[in-house]
C-alpha cells in the first residue's frame, strides 16, 4: 500500500473552499492552456511547412535530373539532351519513386489584348499529372496530347489570368523568346485550364504546355528534353534518394537536384520556423512550471498543519514529500489532460472548417494549416508532465524545513 499516493488522491478529492485550492485550479488552468498552445503551434508549423513543400512537389517533383548546371535555380538549361527511356526505367525500379516525367523548359511571353507578361513555358507529355489537391487547385482540362502534332493548348495559373485578363477557353498569343533567333515564334494557344498555387514564385513565372510543342519551337528532335521531374513518396529522403539515383544510373554530364537547391531561400525560411516553434514550446513549459510551482508552494504553505501531524505519526519526510509530488503529478495530469483535448479539437476544428483565414499573398495559403501528428501530442503530453514533477522537487523539499513543533501549534 501507497500511503503517501492514498494521502495525495484524498487531499485532490478535498471539495472544501480554499485560497490554495483556487491556486491550485489556476495552475491547472494555466497547464492546460500551454499544453493547448504548445499542441496547436506544432500542428500548425508542421502543416504549414508540409503544405509550402507539396506545393513545390507537385509542380516541380522532389528531384530534378538535368545536364550540370551552376546556377540550378535558373531552372533553363542551355542545351538539351536526348530522352532516355532506359534511365526512366531504371529510377522507376526505386521503391521511394512514384513517378518520373521529361519536361523541357523555355522563355515566353504571353500577350492579350490588354498587356504582356513573361513566363517560363513548361513543357510536359501525357504522363504528367494535372489532378489537383489540398495544396494545388485545378479548373478546366488537362492538355489533349491525343492530338497530332503537338496541342495548341496551354495550362496557366490564375493569378497570370487575372493580369491578362482572360478565362479558361480563350487564345493568348504566345511570343517563344530564343537567343538563337533574331525574332520570336509565335503561336496563338488556347488557355486549356488553370492552376493556383498561392506562391507567386511560381504562380507568376510558369504556364504549362506540350512538349512537343518545346520542341518543336526549338527545333529539336522528337526525343529532346531538358530534363526528368521524380516524384518520390511522401516520407522519403529527397536528398538521399537524389544521391543514390545519381551514383546508380547518372553519367556525365548529367546531374541531379533537389527541389531544396532549387528554391533554397523558400526551404531556408521553412527551417526557421524550426526556431520559432522551439521558442513558443520552452515558453509555454516555463510558464506552466511557474505556475504549478507557485500552486504546489502555496499548497505547502497551507497545510503545514497536516506536515507535522504525520511528522508526528512517524512518518519520514521524504514520504511526506512524496505526498505533494503525487500532488503535484495530478494536479498537472489534469491540466494536460484538458490541454490535450482543447488543443486537439481546435486543431480538427481547424483542418475540418478553415475559420481562421490567412492573406494568401503573404503567407501562401488561404487558411491556417494543420497537421496533427499522434505521437508528436503524446511527446508534448510526455514531456510537460516530466519536467513538471521534477521541477516541483524543488518546492517540496519546503517540507523537510518545517518545524513540528511550529506546524502543530494551534491558535
Amino acid at each position: 500500500m501507497n500511503l503517501s499516493f492514498i494521502i495525495a488522491r484524498r487531499i485532490a478529492s478535498n471539495r472544501q473552499a480554499s485560497f490554495s485550492r483556487f491556486i491550485i485550479r489556476l495552475g491547472t488552468l494555466a497547464t492546460a492552456l500551454s499544453v493547448a498552445i504548445m499542441i496547436i503551434s506544432v500542428a500548425v508549423v508542421l502543416g504549414f511547412k508540409e503544405t509550402i513543400k507539396e506545393k513545390m512537389f507537385i509542380f516541380w517533383g522532389h528531384v530534378q535530373i538535368a545536364p550540370f548546371n551552376p546556377n540550378p535555380t535558373s531552372i533553363i538549361t542551355p542545351e538539351p539532351f536526348k530522352l532516355d527511356t532506359g534511365l526512366i526505367a531504371q529510377i522507376r525500379t526505386e521503391k521511394e519513386v512514384l513517378s518520373i516525367n521529361p519536361f523541357a523548359v523555355k522563355a515566353a511571353i504571353f500577350n492579350s489584348p490588354t498587356t504582356m507578361q513573361g513566363i517560363k513555358m513548361k513543357g510536359v507529355d501525357r504522363s504528367y499529372s494535372f489532378t489537383g489537391n489540398n495544396a494545388i487547385t485545378f479548373e478546366g482540362k488537362a492538355i489533349d496530347f491525343s492530338q497530332q502534332g503537338y496541342a495548341f493548348q496551354t495550362i496557366i495559373s490564375q493569378s497570370v489570368l487575372d493580369k491578362l485578363e482572360l478565362s479558361i477557353g480563350d487564345s493568348v498569343f504566345v511570343y517563344f523568346v530564343d537567343p538563337e533567333q533574331d525574332m520570336p515564334r509565335i503561336r496563338k494557344l488556347q488557355v486549356a485550364g488553370s492552376f493556383h498555387t498561392g506562391m507567386e514564385e511560381v504562380d507568376n513565372s510558369f504556364a504549362l504546355c506540350d512538349l512537343r510543342l518545346l520542341q518543336r519551337i526549338s527545333n529539336w528532335g522528337p526525343d529532346a528534353i531538358n530534363g526528368y521531374q521524380v516524384n518520390l513518396n511522401a516520407d522519403a529522403d529527397a536528398r538521399k534518394v537524389a544521391d543514390d539515383i545519381y551514383q546508380k544510373y547518372l553519367e556525365s554530364p548529367l546531374s541531379r537536384t533537389t527541389i531544396e537547391e532549387l528554391y533554397p531561400n523558400i526551404f531556408n525560411w521553412l527551417i526557421l520556423m524550426n526556431t520559432n516553434t522551439y521558442i513558443i514550446l520552452i515558453i509555454m513549459a516555463i510558464v506552466a512550471v511557474i505556475n504549478l510551482t507557485t500552486a504546489l508552494l502555496i499548497f505547502i504553505m497551507e497545510r503545514t498543519n497536516m506536515i507535522g501531524i504525520l511528522n508526528a505519526l512517524g512518518m519520514p519526510a521524504p514520504e511526506i514529500q512524496k505526498v505533494f509530488l503525487y500532488h503535484a503529478g495530478m494536479v498537472a495530469s489534469k491540466g494536460i489532460i484538458w490541454g490535450t483535448l482543447l488543443g486537439t479539437a481546435l486543431c480538427i476544428l481547424q483542418q475540418y472548417t478553415h475559420f481562421i483565414r490567412l492573406d494568401e499573398t503573404a503567407y501562401y495559403m488561404q487558411y491556417v494549416p494543420i497537421k496533427l501528428v499522434a505521437w508528436h501530442v503524446v511527446a508534448i503530453d510526455l514531456c510537460t508532465l516530466g519536467i513538471c514533477v521534477l521541477i516541483m522537487l524543488l518546492p517540496s523539499i519546503v517540507v523537510r524545513k518545517v518545524n513540528i513543533l511550529k506546524a502543530l501549534r494551534f491558535k
